[in-house]
């Protein structure tokens, strides 16, 4: 090497590392005011898509090319942005499963920041050095349903090798056509992935996505691999051990092992779930803060700065490690089973991510219990401590007569619901059974006991409803139990008591047992200051109604 290029290679490195960088605190405090959309990830549709990318490109008209690069298989638009004019491409698609949007605004919030600071050092080093194309929504007709595939009910990201889909053609085309030095496929996982066994959520999972079978390292793949650990150095300040390695490390059908043999290493970049009481746009503005970083130091100096070590020495994504909620150290008490065994009981929120984000389905949430027996080793969003408890199903309560009508309502289901009924079992004629079904159905709503019409008494249970219920003395099952049905508890044996409160089966073949699969509806009972289940002592503390806590709301 002459002189004269090797004082031009330090020179270039010398401004390299004086020209002014965005710093990630930069990037992560700025973001809230400098995002373009202000859609939430999961609300935004093909058609609001499209307004902002139009707006986009009217905004910046000299820094935005918007380009209609195909039609989805409903002939929905797919759209391109190419943003900065560098010798070096790199091509960036989000949105190939239509329910994982989190990197979609990104995107477009990457693009305005970089055009809106154009003439700062740091925006136009990266708008001089890289062209980047962007598709941020590959597969429009799975969003506009939120579902993963697209209308064909295939897989885009499994359409590598067969192409069977236009939207896996169109992202052939445009990887063929461009031969990016570099690719991010932008993806969300499971809420509930773990980094390895730690309990801690792996908020961003990340992958230099192999070539091959055996994993050979190009110097292209160790780009990916620099890149994965500038990533993870980026984003641990806001999510603390919260970032994994990918499970699965080379897949034949994929998208991403394919356009990394066909000579672009692609980085995969999965958003997974949020520690409580983080806001569901931090995932968005986590992968605003990396692929900028990752952009600005592909740049800087080809991510010369960060060791693929880093990235080597991950935890792998963990798919079972997390529920929403575990209740440790009770005893659970079964039909036919009536001695409590120890258990703890974990579950799930069936939540859609739509209604999460304030975009709302209308569905109603469920749960689903996820295990019974140990459950210490699961991290969790809740734990509940049921040391020295006993969890039992809700209590089954009995209405007779179609005149109940004028008192059974929602107000009602809402009051027996807090008291520890689960459901109502209401015994109208058979000539009226129709129109019991059709207000059971109008009456059935989150935290209210579920209504259950039949049209003989002897499928009723032991606990009956005479009219709305009072108000109990205490939190006792004998107290509540007389506020239930208007007069006071038998004086019975506290076991036989418990076994009509909850019994093995009875004529309908009702048997309220906690099983894996169901929904998350119990009891929580505190034992009497003797340690007994006497229901003159022995308390309801709390009542979950499908995964929802209603102990202790209004009256």
């Amino acid at each position: 090497m002459s002189l004269m290029l090797v004082l031009t290679a330090l020179l270039t490195l010398a401004l390299q590392s004086t020209t002014p960088v965005f710093t990630p605190d930069e990037l992560w405090q700025g973001w809230p005011a400098e995002r373009f959309v202000e859609t939430a990830a999961p609300c935004l549709r093909p058609a609001a898509l499209e307004a902002e990318l139009s707006r986009l490109a009217t905004r910046y008209p000299d820094g935005v090319e918007l380009e209609e690069i195909g039609r989805s298989v409903e002939g929905r638009p797919i759209h391109m942005i190419t943003v900065g004019h560098g010798p070096r491409t790199v091509l960036l698609w989000s949105q190939m499963h239509g329910d994982e949007p989190s990197a979609t605004p990104a995107l477009l919030d990457i693009a305005h920041v970089l055009l809106a600071r154009a003439e700062e050092p740091a925006a136009a080093a990266i708008l001089d050095g890289l062209t980047l194309l962007m598709i941020p929504m590959l597969n429009p007709d799975g969003s506009e349903i939120y579902e993963r595939r697209n209308l064909q009910a295939i897989d885009i990201n499994r359409d590598a090798l067969h192409l069977a889909t236009p939207e896996g053609r169109l992202l052939k085309r445009i990887r063929d056509l461009h031969e990016p030095m570099l690719g991010f496929n932008l993806h969300d996982q499971s809420w509930r992935m773990t980094v390895g066994d730690t309990g801690v959520l792996a908020t961003t999972s990340v992958l230099a996505v192999a070539g091959d079978e055996a994993g050979a390292v190009t110097p292209g793949r160790l780009l990916a691999k620099r890149a994965c650990s500038a990533i993870v150095q980026t984003l641990d300040p806001f999510i603390p051990g919260g970032v994994a390695r990918f499970d699965e490390d080379w897949n034949p059908r994929a998208f991403g092992d394919n356009i990394t043999a066909w000579g672009t290493p692609v980085v995969l970049i999965e958003s997974g779930g949020l520690p409580p009481g983080r806001d569901i746009t931090d995932l968005t503005r986590l992968n605003f803060v990396a692929i900028l970083t990752v952009l600005q130091e592909l740049v800087r100096n080809e991510l010369a700065d960060y060791d693929p070590e880093v990235y080597e020495g991950l935890q792998r994504n963990r798919r079972d490690g997390w529920v929403d909620v575990v209740v440790l150290g009770g005893s659970i008490r079964q039909p036919r089973n009536p001695s409590p065994y120890r258990a703890d009981l974990a579950f799930n929120l069936e939540v859609d991510d739509r209604d999460r984000a304030g975009c709302p389905t209308g569905r109603a949430p469920r749960s689903l219990i996820v295990e019974i027996g140990d459950a210490g080793f699961l991290g969790a969003g809740r734990v509940v401590d049921a040391g020295g408890k006993v969890i039992s199903a809700p209590f089954a309560a009995g209405v007779e007569g179609w005149k109940a009508r004028r008192w059974l309502d929602a107000a009602v289901l809402e009051e027996v619901a807090r008291l520890g009924v689960g459901t109502v079992v209401w015994q109208v004629p058979p000539r009226r059974a129709a129109d019991a079904r059709a207000l059971a159905g109008e009456l059935a709503g989150e935290g209210r006991a579920r209504l259950e019409v039949v049209s003989t008494r002897d499928t009723l249970p032991w606990l009956r409803l005479n009219g709305p219920p009072g108000a109990p003395r205490s939190d006792s099952i004998a107290d509540v139990v007389e506020a239930l049905n208007g007069s006071p508890l038998r004086a019975e044996p506290g076991a036989e008591v418990l076994e009509r409160l909850f019994p093995a089966a009875d004529g309908g073949g009702r048997r309220p047992a906690l099983r894996r699969g169901q929904s998350a509806s119990f009891v929580v009972l505190g034992p009497g200051a003797d340690g007994s289940m006497d229901p003159a002592t022995t308390r309801i503390e709390t009542v979950f109604l499908d995964g929802r806590e209603v102990t202790g709301e209004p009256r």
